[in-house]
Parts: C-alpha cells; structure tokens; sequence
C-alpha cells in the first residue's frame, strides 16, 4: 500500500516536499492480481465514485468543470477494417494501469483507457488490450518496445532498475511480470491495432521532487535540471513511437502531456516554493509544447500520431483531480474521467456522456450507438437483461414473428435467425439448438402479456457484439 500523508503536530495535513516525494514513490501498491493484458470488455469491478453522479444522468462534474483543450488531434476517427472491431491497444506506465490510491489485491482498474474503450463502443465494434506496466519510465517502456519488435523476451528487471522484487510491493511484481512476459503478444496486438494510446514520463520526472527535497536546489539549478530531463525525454518519447510504428505505420497513436501533480504553494501546501512552482508550470508548458512539436514532425513524415492535453485541466484543480492529499500523485476517479475526455476529444472529436437513466431501469442498453428508449424499461434477472421482444426487434432493427401455439418468438437478422420458446432452456439458432440459461418468459403489464427475451443471449446469436459496462451500468451492443 502507498504510505500515507505526512501530518503536522496538530493532525493537519501538511502538503511538503517530502510528503509529495514518498506520494511520487509510492507507485509499487498492491494490485490486482490476474491477467492484465486481457480484453477490457469484462465487467470492471471497481466503480468511481464520482461516476455514480452519472449513472442516473445526472451531469458529471468533470464534465461541468474541466476546460478540456484539445490539440494537435486529427479530425478523422481511426477506422477498423472490414468487418473487424476497431483494435485497442494500451501502453504506457501506471495511468494506462488506470491505479488509484488504495487499490488492493480485489479491485479492477477503471482508468482512462477503459473509457477510451467505452467510447469506442459508442461508435461500434471494438476491443482493447492493456499493457500498461506499474512504475515504468520512458527507457523501461523503449526496452519493452524493443522485445516486442525484435521478438525477444524480457523480465522487468532488464526493463528498469526498479522493478525489482524489492523495489516493489509483490503483488504489484507480480502484475508487472505478467505484463512484461508477453512481449510476443504486445507485438501481435500492435500489429493489428487500429489505435494505440500511451502515457509515458511521469515518473521520469519523479527525482527532481527528491532533489528539491534533500539538495536545496536553487532556481537555477532547478531549471537546469528539468531543463536536462526534458532534452532526455522527448528523444526516449519518439524512439517508443517509432517502435510501433515499425510494427504497423497506419495505428492511429494517441499520447498524453504531464500534468504536474504539485498545487500551487499556500500556507498550507509547502511542497515547493512559489518561484519553484512558477519553474514547474513553465517546464510543463515546456514540454506541451515540445509533444505538439514531436506529433506535428511525425504527422508530417504521413503517419497518424496525436497528442492530447491533460496538463491545462488538472492545473489548479490537483488536489481534486488526484489523491496527493492522501500521499498520491496519481488521478482519482474525477482525474481519470478527465483524461478520458481529453483522449476522446482527440480521436473522436467529442466524448459521450452516458444518457439519462429510464425511470426503474437497472441499466442502459446503447445499439449501433443509439440510446435504447421505449415504454418497457430493461429487466436484470438472474444477471441477465431482458428486454420485450418487440423492443429487441425494432432495436436491432430485426424481423420478428410470433407463433402463439407453441409461444416461440423467431427473430431474424443479416441472414441469421434465432428462436426462443417461452420457458425453455434452450434457444434455436440457424435451426441448431444450443442451451440457455435464463430462458424467456412472459410479464404482465398493465392488462397485457409482454414476451421478455434475454438480450445478450439473441445478440450474440444474431452475431453481434455484447459489453456490458459495469461503472457505467450500460449494454453496448454492436452488429
């Protein structure tokens, strides 16, 4: 577990730069375990709490608060190819991880890359691998790159000092060492991604806090020092991209300025001085502007690479944007919604808010990116939506019939043709019976019968593609 805020003798808080060094060093927290660079279309675990505003339609505050400026970003959505989902690929350091303060060994990331995904569905079909790797620096991700292009293995010890099982917490080892043993993977993904997304260099920039700290750096040497890190960063920055570019030149690459995790000094925030402040926030420009430059030189050379402005949003707004009054720099729940936004707006052009929840609905059902409204609300029964048929049908923009005798609904679309039989457990597809789970049934409504079918089960045997997105309790479905 990240260690905590460091406090004054009268139990206040007290933001120094010791504090906000152990909050920069703090990134080995335990994690969750399993297998992370898997499809992010399984439920996420872990809701945020500002994201509950939300779900009922209620106007999120990021949405209401944070300018998002976009930059540098192509007006053209990637496309995926024919008849083939738009191919996601996350990489990147503890933000692509999606980690917040006090993540333990249950929880499930629910980062800025899984809203890059769920805004992905909103345009239709779509998958995401996430490699992103706890701790990581601009040379650690090169060397990843690196395997991946020269079909090599790597531990993460190889990769990065610091990644070491003493350098770590174990369980945040062990999440990294199942990322990084999949070099070979991360290359095929690569290959065939139609976007790829990063953030990188965070903790590139961890050591100076400590140096501020500990060496009394005058302003001076403080500037020169950023000054060299900079000149050190943007050559390790452009090596990473050109590594997947080798591996497939027409991805779509989407990267992320830094924001500066430090507030501006007061009487209770000591971290730095107010002429180091001023120093950080110019070096932050600094580097915007040298992103801009970088994704301007690689666009020139015909390649499709973009970057997108987190640092202006979460100036002045980190301790609501990140948990560095709790001890750590990384974005909470509003922070990664913010940076999924500034991501959106640079490969969409715009970010979706979920719609207003129906009144008694237990979820949204969203179609070909068409928000599912009708009289009858979706039903969760036994963790399966249902929904009337005649809904599903003129959702799915399906034919349907209805054989009263032997009370079997038959929906039929692009060439496919699934059968459902009220109290079976089973469901007829193509004329082959396949078994079911939760079977179909009837519900009385108002004086009338309404035949309930269970949505993902007719969905995926009409061929579509089914997610269900737990924080923001959508069905996406797309053909």
């Amino acid at each position: 577990m990240l260690r905590t805020l460091m406090k004054s003798k009268n139990g206040a808080a007290i933001l120094t730069a010791a504090a906000l060094t152990v909050a920069a060093l703090g990134t080995g927290a335990a994690f969750a375990e399993g297998d992370p660079a898997t499809n992010a279309g399984s439920p996420a675990g872990h809701a945020a709490a500002m994201q509950a505003a939300s779900l009922n339609g209620a106007p999120s505050p990021v949405a209401a608060t944070a300018a998002v400026r976009q930059y540098a970003a192509a007006p053209v959505a990637p496309k995926a190819a024919a008849g083939e989902p738009l191919h996601i690929v996350a990489i990147g350091d503890s933000l692509t991880v999606g980690y917040e303060n006090g993540m333990n060994l249950s929880s499930v990331a629910y980062g800025y890359a899984d809203r890059v995904f769920e805004q992905a569905l909103y345009h239709g079909r779509a998958d995401m691998k996430n490699y992103g790797i706890l701790a990581l620096r601009t040379p650690g991700l090169n060397g990843f790159l690196k395997a991946a292009v020269e079909g090599a293995s790597v531990t993460q010890e190889q990769l990065q000092p610091n990644l070491t099982k003493d350098g770590l917490d174990p369980s945040a080892y062990n999440y990294n060492a199942a990322v990084v043993g999949k070099s070979a993977a991360l290359a095929d993904d690569l290959k065939k991604a139609d976007l790829v997304t990063l953030t990188i260099g965070g903790n590139d920039f961890i050591p100076i806090f400590d140096d501020i700290r500990s060496k009394g750096l005058s302003d001076d040497e403080l500037q020169t020092k950023l000054d060299a890190m900079l000149t050190d960063y943007i050559p390790q920055l452009e090596s990473s991209i050109r590594a997947v570019l080798s591996l497939n030149p027409k991805a779509t690459i989407v990267y992320a300025d830094q924001y500066l995790p430090v507030p501006a000094p007061t009487a209770f925030i000591k971290a730095v001085t107010p002429s180091q402040y001023d120093i950080l926030t110019g070096t932050v420009n600094k580097l915007k502007g040298m992103d801009e430059e970088l994704a301007a030189k690689l666009t020139k050379e015909g390649y499709d690479v973009r970057t997108v402005d987190v640092a202006a949003p979460f100036l002045g707004k980190e301790l609501s944007y990140t948990s560095i009054a709790k001890g750590d720099i990384h974005p909470n729940s509003q922070g990664y919604e913010l940076m999924g936004r500034a991501f959106a707006q640079g490969i969409w052009g715009a970010y979706r808010d979920p719609a207003a929840m129906a009144a008694g609905a237990p979820l949204r059902v969203v179609v070909n990116g068409t928000d599912l409204t009708g009289g009858n609300p979706p039903v969760l029964k036994n963790n399966t939506t249902f929904l009337p048929m005649r809904d599903v049908a003129n959702a799915l923009h399906a034919t349907l019939s209805w054989d009263g005798k032997t009370r079997t609904a038959t929906i039929a679309s692009g060439g496919k043709k699934v059968a459902f039989t009220i109290g079976a457990h089973t469901m007829v597809v193509n004329g082959q019976t396949v078994p079911l789970e939760t079977p179909a049934y009837l519900q009385q409504s108002g004086g009338n019968s309404l035949t309930y079918l269970p949505l993902a089960a007719l969905s995926k045997g009409l061929g579509y593609q089914v997610d269900y997105r737990k924080p923001i309790l959508t069905v996406f479905i797309n053909s």
